[in-house]
């Protein structure tokens, strides 16, 4: 049984397996992997409340949808979903942030472009 102090909790393996750690907080035994169990003594000492490991153990890890993520690049900018929703789309345009479907950010920035080159035009007339 491996034993190590973290800021002030003794977190012990649970068992033979390395794998999964426990902590004593007040009555409360709390049991998950390293990385989970240090984040809920951080919860703790931060908010004197405790958070159960396993709500940490999803916490960096891909969602399903995750792997829906996408990014296009239209006539110079970057189009991205991180969702794969239809209508979550976002783009950094002229120092903003738009948001939106893909083909409304594909409009807007086309409309922005076409009237850019007209007013050039009218520059040189």
């Amino acid at each position: 049984m491996a034993v190590t102090l973290y800021r002030g909790f003794n977190l012990k393996t649970s068992g033979s397996s390395t794998e999964v750690w426990q902590v004593q907080i007040k009555d409360t035994t709390l049991v998950g992997s390293l990385n989970a169990v240090k984040k809920s003594v951080d919860w703790y000492v931060d908010t004197n409340s405790i958070i159960d490991p396993r709500e940490f153990e999803n916490v960096g890890k891909r969602k399903e949808g995750d792997e829906k993520s996408m990014q296009e690049d239209f006539n110079g900018f970057t189009l991205k979903n991180d969702t794969g929703e239809p209508n979550a789309w976002y783009c950094f345009f002229n120092g903003r942030l738009i948001k939106g479907s893909r083909l409304a950010l594909e409009r807007h920035i086309q409309a922005y472009l076409v009237a850019k080159q007209k007013a050039l035009q009218q520059q040189k007339k």
